[in-house]
């Protein structure tokens, strides 16, 4: 007989053309060597002898024997044969026997290819696993996940979105990939097989992102991915994946905003009668070193994953869920530089103008259209950098507010040039109200007759000295009598004032609104409980 199973018996037996002188008798064996003394117990010879060669009495396995007979007749070698081949056709059945047992026996060198094998056989990948509590049969599955953030990086305001790179690792009990039961020993079978390739041949959950934008795994030098079995059943699969995310941000206090962005798993097809997510009990979410660390307009406050708020309801039926949430702090020094510092210098040179001669009209009007211009150029700048949002933000009062104070300056020298231009008109009027009478009296004395002579009079005026520092600061801050002159010297004090008491206002009410808004969003306690 010849048996196709791992454990098989194969006799073949040859006889040659009479008169028969030889008999050949050989089979291979290949079933374990603790059969062997079985198998001698069963032999009609018992102990060596010419025809039953010595190697025969040490059967073991894979071993090859050739018997050999010499007979002068048919009738005494069918004597023999008969006493032989009964033992022999009882052992053929005995491999077979041990190749259907359920366990493999200790010390078998069975490599994982084959124990994937005999799992698969009757595995359907298209059935997911079997309840994960064993006491609830039609129980849902649960999947425990972890993710290690690789690398976080371009955080774009005006797309609202993110990028970053994961390992995505998932766990679940699949009791019909358990392969502890083929063997006798603990110690006989491998901690786990790694699988690179099988999502054509094992079930794996549906999982997707709903905040993914665009996606993509790892390929090179081949695909970043693999799939463990353990002896009870247990899968890790794990995959390298590049996303881009989008996130919701709220820019009320942009540049000094918190901003979260949740990123979200959820199965496709699986309600939660079928699959239920979980977080690993042991760092659910993992951080790469050096990550956040270098981002250039945020720091990585931290990244808290928060269970069952984002379960989907729909038409379909409700499917499960878990929330990671990354927590991005605006760094505000790169702010302070490049948008704080610049418009407060510009709002102090418009109030040069304050200080400048009013009748120097082309020095302050150049010197307040430019401000004017370069505070709009600015505020244009800093809002391309931001999404058109319908709602105001705090850095739109503070450009707002700049823009105001430099505007105002032009506005003062606006004001103060016609006052003088009617100071100068009505001055100009009198004065020649006052030289038409001087005419008339001048001409009514000529017709009097009086003979009266006065010789010119030779006047000495003293030398005018330049004046010095302390009347220069007494003429500019001194409280002048001419009205236009008395404008500017009230816009000196009143600019400066009403700044310090704008940024007064507005810092405070940054601080109190940036606390509101950590409080609502619960960031608060949530550093807090990272940093412990």
């Amino acid at each position: 007989p010849s048996l196709s199973t791992p454990n098989q018996a194969v006799i073949s037996i040859s006889c040659f053309s009479t008169p028969i002188t030889r008999f050949d008798l050989s089979f291979d064996t290949q079933f374990p060597s603790e059969s062997s003394h079985l198998f001698r117990r069963l032999l009609p010879f018992p102990s060596p002898s010419p025809s039953f060669p010595s190697m025969f009495h040490s059967l073991s396995v894979h071993s090859l024997i050739r018997l050999s007979f010499t007979s002068d007749s048919v009738s005494s070698l069918n004597v023999k044969m008969s006493s032989l081949l009964l033992p022999l056709s009882f052992l053929s059945f005995l491999p077979l026997s041990i190749a259907h047992s359920q366990y493999i026996p200790g010390g078998s060198s069975l490599v994982e290819k084959d124990i994937l094998n005999k799992i698969q056989k009757h595995y359907d990948q298209r059935v997911r696993p079997p309840a994960t509590n064993a006491s609830m049969p039609n129980g849902p599955v649960i999947v425990r996940v972890n993710i290690m953030i690789r690398m976080l990086s371009k955080i774009d305001v005006v797309n609202m979105e993110y990028s970053m790179q994961i390992t995505f690792r998932e766990e679940w009990i699949d009791r019909r990939l358990a392969y502890d039961r083929f063997f006798d020993n603990e110690s006989d079978y491998p901690k786990f097989l790694t699988v690179p390739h099988v999502k054509k041949n094992l079930w794996i959950p549906d999982s997707f992102f709903p905040t993914e934008k665009s996606a993509h795994r790892h390929m090179i030098d081949t695909e970043n991915m693999f799939l463990r079995i353990y002896p009870d059943g247990k899968v890790l699969y794990s995959v390298r994946l590049s996303l881009t995310n989008s996130c919701s941000m709220q820019l009320q206090m942009y540049p000094l905003d918190v901003q979260v962005c949740n990123f979200d798993l959820i199965s496709y097809a699986h309600t939660t009668k079928d699959i239920v997510y979980e977080w690993t009990e042991i760092k659910p979410v993992q951080l790469k070193d050096g990550v956040g660390s270098d981002l250039p307009n945020f720091v990585l406050d931290g990244i808290p994953p928060v269970n069952k708020e984002c379960t989907s309801h729909t038409n379909t039926g409700s499917y499960d869920c878990l929330r990671m949430q990354l927590i991005l702090r605006r760094q505000f020094s790169y702010y302070l530089v490049q948008l704080y510092a610049p418009t407060t210098m510009i709002v102090i040179v418009s109030w040069v103008s304050f200080w400048i001669d009013m009748h120097s009209t082309a020095g302050r009007v150049a010197l307040g259209v430019t401000t004017l211009l370069t505070m709009t150029t600015l505020q244009s700048a800093i809002n391309t950098k931001l999404p058109p949002v319908s709602y105001v933000k705090i850095v739109d009062v503070w450009l707002g507010a700049c823009q105001t104070f430099v505007f105002s300056a032009l506005i003062e020298y606006a004001f103060v040039s016609y006052q003088d231009s009617a100071r100068q008109h009505e001055k100009s009027m009198n004065a020649n109200t006052v030289r038409k009478a001087q005419k008339r009296r001048n001409q009514m004395e000529m017709l009097e007759d009086v003979d009266m002579y006065q010789p010119p009079c030779t006047c000495h005026l003293g030398e005018t000295r330049p004046p010095t520092w302390s009347e220069k600061f007494r003429k500019y801050f001194t409280k002048p009598d001419y009205l236009p002159a008395r404008i500017d010297f009230y816009a000196r004090f009143i600019a400066p004032l009403g700044f310090l008491l704008f940024n007064i206002i507005y810092w405070s009410s940054c601080y109190i609104m940036t606390n509101a808004v950590e409080k609502e969003l619960n960031i608060t306690n949530i550093i807090r409980n990272l940093e412990e």
